[in-house]
C-alpha cells in the first residue's frame, strides 16, 4: 500500500542474489480473503499485528496477490513447489487421491540441500506425508487438537490440558458445552506452542532456518474462541450464534445441499458468518504474533517473513458458500505481506502470485532451479496472475437437486488469467471473459482481442494439464480422515 513499501532500484541479474544467511518464516493463514484485512482497506482491524508488521520500513504489502488455486491442497502445493496446479497436479482430481510427484523439487528441499534447516508445522492432513507435501522438510509435525489428546501422558496431552485450563480462566463458566467448544477450537494455540517449543529446544541455530507454518483459522465453520468472538459479536446469546453457524456449515455435503437447492443465507445469517469469520482472523493474527516472536528470538540472523493466505472464502455471493467450484476474487485474491527483502515493488496495477514469492525466495538464497514458474518480485511490472481449478464433481451437487444449474461452472480443469481490469477463464471446451469487478456478465464476444491476448498468456506459459505422470496414491489413515471431517471437507 502507499507509504509502506521500501523500494530500491534493484535490477535483476543472472545468477545468485543472496540475502546473507537469513532465517525465513512463511506463515499461511487458512481461508483469509484480502478484503477482510485492514491492509486492503477493511473497516475492522482484524489483523493488528500483521498490519503493524506491514507498516514497518522493510515490509511490502503486495497489492493484488493471487493464489494459484481455491483450496488448500492445490494452493499449498503451488507455494512449496513454485509451480502451477497443472504442473504439480495435487488436487487436480478434486479429491487429492494422488501425492505430490517425487520428481518435483520443493522450496524446502532445495534450501535443505543448500544447508538450511527446514521445518513444517501443519494442522491439516492435506499438508502432510499423506499428500507428500512434507517433501524436503527435515522436521515435520502434523498438529491436531482432538479429544484423544487428553488421554495421553505425553507432551501433546500436557499442552492440550494447559489450553483447556487457559480457556476456563479466560471465560469461567458452568456452560460445559461452551467450554468444550472453546477447547476444540484452540488448535491455533497448539500450533503456536509447538512452533515456539521446537524453535527454543530443538532447532539447530548454527544453520539458517526455513519454517513453514499453516494457521488453521478461519476455516468454516467459523467458531472462534469466545474471548475473541466477543470482541466483534455483541448479540445476547453467543452459544446460539455458534449453533446457527454450525448448522449452516455442517460439513461438505450440507454446503452442497444448500447451494444446489438455492437456500441462500438471510441478511442476518450473512452478517453473523462475516462477524465470526472476522473474529477467527483476529484469533489467527494473535497466533501469527506468537510465531513471529518465536522466529525472531531463535537467532541473531536477519529474518525474512512472508505472511499470506492459501485462498479466500465466500458468504453466499453468487449463491456460493465456502471455497469450491469457482475462481472468483473472493477465493483467489488473498493478502500477502513480506518483510526483510529489499526492493520488492508493488503498485495498484501489479499482479502478484504465490509462486512469485517462492521464486523470489529461491533466487535470493541462490537455490533457484528451472522448475520454478514464477518471477522475481523485485522486477515489478507483472501484468497478470494465474489461478487454476481442477475437476469439479458437479454430480455431487445435482444429486441434491437435479435442476441445479451447472452450466455456470467449468466441469473440467481450467485456467484463470487475472489482470488489473479483466479476468479470463478458459479450457479446451469454453472461454469466458469478465470486466472486473463484475464477475457475472461474460463480455468475451464484445472483446475478442482481450480474449486472444489472455489466452496467449496460457500458451506462452506452456500450460498443459497432466504435463507429467501422477504421483503415488495418497495415504490418509482413519485419524486423518476423521480430522478432515472435523474441518468440514468430508462427511
Amino acid at each position: 500500500m502507499s507509504g509502506r513499501q521500501h523500494v530500491t532500484n534493484y535490477k535483476p541479474v543472472f545468477g545468485i542474489v543472496m540475502v546473507g544467511n537469513s532465517d525465513i518464516l512463511w506463515v499461511t493463514l487458512e481461508s483469509v480473503r484480502a478484503d477482510h484485512t485492514p491492509m486492503y482497506g477493511y473497516e475492522r482491524n482484524t489483523t493488528p499485528f500483521i498490519d503493524s508488521l506491514a507498516g514497518s520500513p522493510d515490509s511490502t504489502v503486495l497489492e493484488n496477490c493471487i493464489s494459484q488455486s481455491m483450496w488448500t491442497p492445490a494452493s499449498t502445493a503451488s507455494i512449496l513447489t513454485g509451480t502451477y496446479l497443472s504442473t504439480h497436479n495435487v488436487g487436480r482430481d478434486g479429491k487429492v487421491k494422488r501425492k505430490l510427484h517425487s520428481s518435483l523439487d520443493t522450496l524446502p528441499g532445495v534450501l535443505s540441500e543448500a544447508g538450511y534447516e527446514t521445518a513444517l508445522f501443519s494442522p491439516s492432513s492435506y499438508i502432510s506425508d499423506a499428500t507428500g507435501l512434507n517433501s524436503g522438510f527435515n522436521h515435520s509435525e502434523l498438529i491436531k487438537l482432538r479429544k484423544e489428546n487428553f488421554a495421553k501422558f505425553d507432551e501433546t496431552g500436557l499442552l492440550s490440558w494447559k489450553l483447556a485450563f487457559k480457556r476456563f480462566r479466560e471465560n469461567p463458566t458452568v456452560d460445559l458445552s461452551m467450554l468444550k467448544r472453546d477447547v476444540e477450537n484452540s488448535t491455533n494455540e497448539l500450533v503456536a506452542t509447538r512452533v515456539k517449543r521446537w524453535m527454543r529446544d530443538s532447532s539447530d541455530t548454527d544453520s539458517p532456518l526455513f519454517s513453514y507454518v499453516h494457521v488453521p483459522s478461519p476455516h468454516h465453520p467459523y467458531v472462534p474462541i469466545s474471548s475473541v468472538a466477543k470482541q466483534y459479536y455483541d448479540g445476547p446469546d453467543l452459544p446460539s450464534a455458534y449453533d446457527t453457524i454450525e448448522r449452516i456449515y455442517d460439513g461438505t455435503e450440507a454446503i452442497m445441499d444448500r447451494m444446489a437447492n438455492g437456500r441462500e443465507l438471510s441478511p442476518q445469517q450473512t452478517e453473523l458468518a462475516k462477524t465470526l469469520y472476522d473474529a477467527e482472523i483476529r484469533y489467527a493474527d494473535q497466533t501469527v504474533r506468537q510465531i513471529v516472536e518465536a522466529a525472531r528470538s531463535r537467532s541473531d540472523r536477519d529474518l525474512i517473513i512472508v505472511i499470506t493466505a492459501d485462498h479466500g472464502d465466500m458468504f453466499g455471493e453468487y449463491g456460493l458458500l465456502g471455497h469450491n467450484l469457482v475462481l472468483r476474487d473472493e477465493l483467489i485474491n488473498v493478502p500477502m505481506v513480506v518483510s526483510g527483502i529489499d526492493g520488492i515493488v508493488s503498485t495498484s496495477t501489479d499482479i502478484t502470485q504465490h509462486i512469485d514469492m517462492t521464486y523470489t525466495l529461491a533466487n535470493v538464497t541462490g537455490t533457484l532451479t528451472e522448475q520454478f514458474e514464477g518471477r522475481d518480485l523485485r522486477e515489478g511490472n507483472r501484468e497478470w496472475g494465474i489461478s487454476q481449478r481442477g475437476v469439479a464433481h458437479l454430480d455431487e451437487y445435482t444429486k441434491y437437486n437435479p435442476e441445479f444449474d451447472t452450466s455456470q461452472f467449468f466441469e473440467a480443469p481450467y485456467t484463470c488469467v487475472r489482470t488489473a481490469t479483466h479476468k479470463y477463464l478458459g479450457n479446451s471446451h469454453r472461454q469466458v471473459l469478465y470486466e472486473l469487478p463484475d464477475e457475472t456478465e461474460d463480455v468475451s464476444e464484445a472483446n475478442p482481442e482481450i480474449v486472444q491476448e489472455l489466452s496467449e498468456v496460457v500458451d506462452r506459459q506452456g500450460i498443459q494439464w497432466m504435463a507429467h505422470s501422477q504421483g503415488e496414491e495418497s495415504e490418509f489413515d482413519e485419524d486423518m480422515l476423521s480430522h478432515l471431517k472435523d474441518m468440514g471437507y468430508l462427511t
